[in-house]
């Protein structure tokens, strides 16, 4: 009976032992991380003696991420976009830049796709830091364009390519493979909260992340996140731009326990606030809504 009772302690101890896990983003050398980032954006505007005047944008962004070298504060990882394909629609008029595409900008924004952006990650699997994106990786673009294009309408798709190709667009694609987890053993479910500023909202999010379940190497996160204006976010020059974003979301993803990499992830957002335009020294503020839905793959 003794011995039984003892047996029962340990089963129960070993149980209480699997029923906790600590999270990390561990790449292994050599392996390929690839992910795929899908966002449709409606946006209405609420114009004074207009009424509503929606716009949709749909974006496929993808890349491959491999590891560098181990540092100090975690990985040096280097990513690799392998499409880009953006398509608005506002008004009857519609833009698409298309890596897929075969015409001029297609083959523009397609000779972007050889160049390598390096970054350092955490093992907790938050960016601290990106290398910056140098001039010099649009050169064959800026080449491929001048071929087609007059000097002034070659300037201003280089600006559009270098916007689609900037450090916020290259971090948030790689974000999207990324989960920041706790520093910590956690019990299943378990519960924590990040807080971080975004400043291509000009706002402060706050996520409150759930492990629900670990399934042989998947386990599911279920996140909620609350946005709100930043009071102390720094002030875009540009003619239009968003400002008093607030509003809320949540998503459910599945990822892979050995190497802390998405499986999968879908989420959707609710955010409402102001576009402000200058033009000729007048100032105008127009109430805007926007509906966000993300499908991320990361196998």
């Amino acid at each position: 009976m003794k011995r039984l009772v003892s047996l029962l302690f340990v089963f129960a101890a070993l149980s209480v032992q699997a029923q906790s896990i600590k999270l990390e983003f561990k790449p292994e050398k050599g392996v390929e991380y690839p992910v795929s980032l899908e966002i449709n954006q409606v946006m209405t505007l609420i114009v004074p003696g207009m009424g509503n005047v929606p716009s949709q944008t749909d974006q496929i962004i993808r890349a491959v991420v491999t590891l560098a070298e181990e540092v100090e504060q975690g990985y040096l990882m280097e990513a690799r976009l392998t499409q880009m394909t953006i398509k608005s629609q506002s008004q009857g008029q519609s833009q698409v830049f298309d890596s897929e595409s075969e015409d001029i900008v297609g083959q523009a924004i397609k000779s972007m796709m050889a160049n390598s952006m390096q970054m350092i990650i955490s093992r907790q699997g938050e960016v601290l830091e990106q290398m910056p994106v140098e001039d010099t990786v649009f050169t064959q673009a800026d080449s491929i364009l001048a071929t087609q294009y007059a000097r002034r309408r070659r300037e201003q798709t280089m600006q559009q390519i270098k916007q689609l190709f900037s450090q916020n667009t290259i971090k948030s694609v790689v974000q999207a493979g990324l989960t920041k987890f706790p520093d910590r053993e956690m019990a299943i479910p378990s519960v924590w909260t990040d807080e971080e500023p975004s400043e291509e909202l000009g706002a402060i999010v706050t996520m409150q992340q759930r492990l629900t379940e670990v399934s042989g190497n998947r386990l599911t996160i279920t996140a909620k996140s609350v946005i709100m204006p930043d009071p102390n976010a720094k002030k875009s020059e540009a003619a239009q731009r968003m400002e008093g974003i607030s509003g809320n979301g949540e998503a459910t993803s599945v990822i892979d326990t050995q190497s802390g990499w998405v499986i999968e992830s879908n989420g959707t957002q609710s955010l409402r606030g102001e576009l402000v335009v200058e033009q000729a020294g007048q100032v105008q503020s127009i109430d805007l809504t926007m509906e966000v839905k993300t499908k991320i793959t990361g196998k």
